[in-house]
């Protein structure tokens, strides 16, 4: 997907491109239905420093004529780096530290030395807070610019263990830590460590989505980093996408500084907050749902949301579209697409453009317009519907039919990749996963394990170069 950096101030007008998307069967499976190639549109950004650029693509070139089909539209969205002769924008940072008594030994050393190798890469520009819980919450530093970086390791170094798991009060107590220092444009972010089980205060996974999408709304994402085989990863996983943070698990306290150091990379490379995609559809073109994220369809509107975007990897939304036979012809506008964002400094912009489509009789022009390059994110989606199912039948002790659909699951993405000629780590990765999981699901003390990297692989991570 080609991006366009524009370094404009004007008020951007609506940019239109031919685009093209998939001719899918009506009844047809996703991935058989996705024979999948993308376009680019490029839109005008506002913004003189940061911003978003955005690429916008459908699933094939040239569409089926004179036939109703479902399409599917994505939109890549990327930050804008900043000049190299410019300061990285200031961050807002929480951490959060479990210190109930089974962090004792490693875990709380290790805990500790990731959580000052973090503060050492902040500067004076930057705030930083540090929140520490057992069954009891403490702020042990208060929200505070990093003046002194060895006032906040003596404080880290003193932390002990000993108690149980308030984790939903000390989001919260986070939270308000980061208000203190919240300013438009400016990242804030909680990073929670844990090894347990929430067993003080809520501790069901929905009243935690619940709280990620408040504080998700308020412009706060939450990343989760689960240590060890202990801790409620459905509760960790569902905190930090609800609020657009990643997860991480670290198995060992050594994962913990190599996780902390790629989360930081994200949390630096912050290009734009509160993004706003407003896709509205022709007569004729309905929308259908979203995949990989939510979205609010209402009629022609679909509206997604991000919480931020990074100049160092791209989000991928993909928006399934429904279009009438008696406008699939010739070449037509299908949508008009708005996105709306904070900059860096707090001003408020957006860019436009339009979605177009050509159709066709030739099946062969049709057959020949498929580009790999969709198929990446449409099948990592697949595999993770898939994942959420095979936890949901091992959970129920159908611990065949799980090892079943994981095998399944390496065999459809692998023929995904040889059918469309995706040369993709990410997908290769997957497939591995998926082959080995299938192997070990059966042997329940390696399942905890599994399942937690199940809810890994379903979710955002540290330094990915492509999130939903």
């Amino acid at each position: 997907m080609t991006y366009n950096f524009f370094r404009t101030k004007s008020k951007p007008s609506g940019i239109r491109s031919n685009i093209s998307s998939t001719a899918a069967r009506p009844g047809t499976l996703l991935i058989g239905a996705l024979s999948a190639a993308l376009l680019t549109l490029p839109f005008a950004a506002q913004a003189g420093e940061g911003g978003v650029a955005l690429a916008s693509r459908l699933s094939q070139r040239v569409l089926t004529q004179n036939k109703t089909q479902t399409v599917y539209l994505r939109i890549g969205i990327k930050g804008r780096p900043l000049p190299q002769d410019k300061e990285r924008n200031p961050v807002n940072v929480a951490l959060v530290i479990d210190r109930s008594g089974s962090m004792a030994g490693s875990k709380i050393i290790k805990a500790r030395e990731a959580a000052i190798m973090a503060i050492n890469r902040l500067g004076i520009r930057d705030a930083a807070s540090v929140v520490v819980f057992n069954n009891r919450v403490n702020t042990l530093i208060p929200a505070q610019r990093v003046e002194d970086h060895s006032y906040f390791r003596s404080r880290i170094n003193s932390v002990r263990t000993g108690g149980q798991t308030a984790i939903y009060a000390a989001v919260k107590a986070a939270a308000r830590q980061l208000r203190r220092y919240k300013r438009a444009g400016q990242p804030s972010r909680v990073i929670l460590m844990s090894d347990g089980q929430a067993n003080v205060g809520p501790r069901r996974p929905s009243e935690f989505t619940e709280l990620g999408r408040r504080l998700g709304s308020d412009g706060i994402s939450v990343t989760t980093i689960g240590l060890g085989r202990g801790y409620n990863e459905d509760l960790m996983a569902q905190l930090a996408s609800a609020s657009d943070g990643n997860h991480a698990f670290a198995q060992t306290g050594d994962d913990l500084v190599k996780i902390f150091n790629a989360e930081f990379d994200d949390v630096m490379s912050v290009a734009a907050h509160d993004i706003e995609v407003i896709i509205e559809t022709r007569g004729g073109v309905t929308p259908l749902r979203t995949l990989g994220r939510r979205g609010d369809i209402k009629g022609s509107r679909t509206t997604i949301k991000l919480n931020q975007v990074y100049s160092t990897s791209e989000f991928s939304l993909q928006l399934e579209l429904k279009i009438a036979a008696d406008v699939a012809v010739g070449e037509i506008e299908l949508a008009n697409i708005t996105v709306r964002y904070t900059a860096p400094d707090g001003s408020r912009h957006s860019v436009q453009g339009a979605v177009r489509g050509r159709f066709s009789g030739d099946e062969k022009e049709i057959t020949a317009s498929i580009d790999p390059k969709v198929m990446e994110p449409i099948l990592e989606l697949e595999a993770r519907q898939r994942y959420e199912k095979v936890i949901l039948l091992r959970d129920k002790g159908r611990v065949l039919e799980a090892q079943k659909l994981l095998r399944q699951n390496a065999t459809s993405l692998e023929a995904g990749q040889k059918r469309y000629k995706i040369r993709s780590k990410r997908l290769m990765d997957l497939t591995a996963s998926s082959r080995s999981q299938a192997a070990a699901i059966t042997d329940r003390k390696k399942w905890g394990a599994v399942r937690k990297q199940m809810r890994v692989d379903q979710s955002n991570r540290q330094g990915a170069k492509l999130k939903y």
